[in-house]
Parts: C-alpha cells; structure tokens; sequence
C-alpha cells in the first residue's frame, strides 16, 4: 500500500512524496514484535491496533523505516497515514 503525502516530507536529508508500506506482508511474528515495541514505551491499549501511535509505528516497519520517520511528520501528515494503517488492520474483508 502506498501513501502519497499531500507535501514533500524531509527525513535524514531525504526527501519522500511517498512511501511503499508492504502492509500485506507482515506477519503475527512482526505485529507482537512491533506491540513489544509499542508497549515498551508505556502505550496501552485493549486494541492496539487502534491505536495511532501503533498504527505509526507498524506504518514504518511496513515500509522499513525507523520509528522516528512517523515522529517528524507534520500532524497532518501523521494522523492520515495512521487512518490508513488503520483502516487496513482493521478491515473485516
């Protein structure tokens, strides 16, 4: 799944338009991996999945980038991308 941003979006000294999240492939294996994560830094939640800051961070793992990238987004940015993961972890399809 890609996500296009509404405006260039600077990181490192790159510049992204877009990024390729490869939400399809992840696995039970990287969603308890990235909630250990999560959890790590005190969230919880009864659904996680629900959750922005988890939805962030499965967002960067998706597309192998650190955490961080999601952190230095603009809010708007940030709350889109999230929806997104969102929308996808938690479709009944």
């Amino acid at each position: 799944m890609k996500h296009i941003f509404t405006k260039p979006v600077s990181f490192e000294g790159v510049e992204y338009t877009e990024i390729d999240m490869k939400l399809e492939e992840l696995t039970g294996k990287d969603i308890s991996q990235i909630k250990r994560q999560w959890a790590g830094k005190g969230n919880f939640s009864p659904v996680p999945a629900a959750d922005m800051d988890f939805q962030a961070m499965a967002a960067c793992h998706a597309a192998s980038l650190p955490h961080e990238f999601a952190d230095a987004l603009p809010a708007k940015e940030y709350t889109q991308l999230c929806t997104a993961v969102g929308n996808f972890l938690m479709a009944s399809d």
